[in-house]
C-alpha cells in the first residue's frame, strides 16, 4: 500500500515536470517568432505606410474603436420637472405684480417706484460702510514670535556659512559637476554601448527595394547627380549593413533622366527582430549592470574603512605624544 502511493506522488511530480518544461518551451517557440515591420514610402502618391505585425495580433496601426452610443431614456429627468415648476411660479408672480401696478393709478406708481429707489440706495450704503470698516487682525502668539525669529537666526546661520565658502566661477563649477558626474558613470559606458549594439545588430532589414529617379534639364548635370546618387545609396546601404543585419535588397537601382528636372523615389521592406533576443540582451545587461554596481559599492566601503582606520590611528598616535 504505501509503496503505491510512493509510486504514484513519483509519477504525479514527474508529470508535473513534464508540464512545466512544456509551458517553457511553448514560450520559449512564441517569443522566438520575429515581430516584423513593413514600410512602404512612395514620392509621386504621397503614400508612407508603416505597420508592425507580432503572430496574428496587429500592434501598429490601431484598430479606430466604434463611437459610443448615448441612450436616451423615455422619462423626463429630475432637472427638467423642477426648472418648469420654478418656471411656472415666476409666471405666477410676475401675474400677481402687474395685476397690483394696474390697479394703482400714475401718482402711486411714482411714489411706488421714488420708495423702490431710495431703498436701493440705503443698501447701496450699507455695503460700502461694511467693506469700509477695517478687520481686525490677529496678534500673534508668544510661541509664533519665537519660531520666527528662531527662524531668522537659522536663515542668517545658513547665509553666513554660504557666504564663507569659497565661491567658483559659473562655467568652472559646471565643469567640475560634469566631470564629477562622469567619473561616477564613466565605468558603465562601455557595457551599455556594447549592450546597445548587440541589439542593433539583432534587427534584421528583408526584401528591401529602393528605386530613385533623378534628372536635370542639362545632360552633364544630370550624368553627375546620377553618379553622386549612386556613391550616396550604395555608402549608405553598407553603413546599414554595419549597424544593422542588412540581408541581400531585392532592388537597389537609381535611373536617370537627361531630358528634365525630376527627383522621385520609392522604397519598401521589412524589419523582422526577435522578442527572445532582446529578452535576452536585456537581462544580460540587468546582470552586469547589478554586478559592476555591487563590486564599485563594495570598493567604496573598503576605502571608507580603511580611512577610518588610519584617522583612528593617527588620533592614537597624537594622544600618546
Amino acid at each position: 500500500m504505501v509503496s503505491g502511493i510512493l509510486h504514484l506522488k513519483g509519477v504525479g511530480s514527474i508529470i508535473a515536470l513534464y508540464i512545466i518544461i512544456g509551458i517553457i518551451l511553448a514560450i520559449y517557440i512564441i517569443l522566438r517568432l520575429s515581430v516584423t515591420v513593413s514600410y512602404r514610402a512612395n514620392s509621386e502618391t504621397d503614400e508612407i505606410k508603416l505597420s508592425a505585425k507580432w503572430l496574428w495580433f496587429t500592434i501598429y496601426p490601431r484598430p479606430d474603436k466604434p463611437p459610443k452610443t448615448i441612450k436616451i431614456k423615455n422619462g423626463k429627468s429630475k432637472k427638467s420637472k423642477k426648472s418648469k415648476k420654478s418656471n411656472q411660479t415666476l409666471k405666477e408672480d410676475i401675474s400677481e405684480i402687474e395685476e397690483e401696478f394696474i390697479e394703482m393709478s400714475e401718482d402711486e406708481l411714482d411714489d411706488k417706484i421714488k420708495a423702490l429707489e431710495k431703498e436701493l440706495e440705503r443698501q447701496e450704503q450699507n455695503v460700502k460702510q461694511a467693506s469700509e470698516i477695517p478687520k481686525t487682525e490677529k496678534k500673534p502668539s508668544l510661541e509664533e514670535t519665537d519660531n520666527k525669529s528662531k527662524k531668522k537666526r537659522k536663515d542668517n546661520r545658513i547665509k553666513k556659512s554660504q557666504d564663507n565658502k569659497p565661491k567658483e566661477g559659473g562655467f568652472k563649477a559646471k565643469f567640475n559637476n560634469i566631470r564629477r558626474r562622469w567619473g561616477r558613470y564613466k565605468d558603465y559606458v562601455p557595457m551599455t554601448w556594447k549592450s546597445f549594439r548587440m541589439l542593433l545588430k539583432q534587427i534584421r532589414f528583408y526584401d528591401t527595394e529602393i528605386e530613385i529617379t533623378a534628372g536635370k534639364d542639362d545632360a552633364y548635370e544630370a550624368a553627375m547627380q546620377y553618379g553622386r546618387l549612386n556613391a550616396v545609396l550604395f555608402h549608405g546601404l553598407g553603413v546599414v549593413g554595419t549597424i544593422f543585419s542588412l540581408y541581400k535588397p531585392k532592388r537597389a537601382e537609381v535611373k536617370c533622366v537627361f531630358d528634365k528636372k525630376v527627383f522621385e523615389y520609392k522604397l519598401s521592406g521589412k524589419i523582422k527582430i526577435r522578442p527572445s533576443t532582446v529578452l535576452a540582451i536585456v537581462i544580460v545587461f540587468g546582470v552586469k549592470f547589478l554586478y559592476l554596481f555591487l563590486k564599485k559599492r563594495h570598493k567604496a566601503k573598503r576605502q571608507y574603512k580603511l580611512k577610518r582606520k588610519l584617522m583612528l590611528n593617527s588620533k592614537e598616535l597624537l594622544a600618546n605624544e
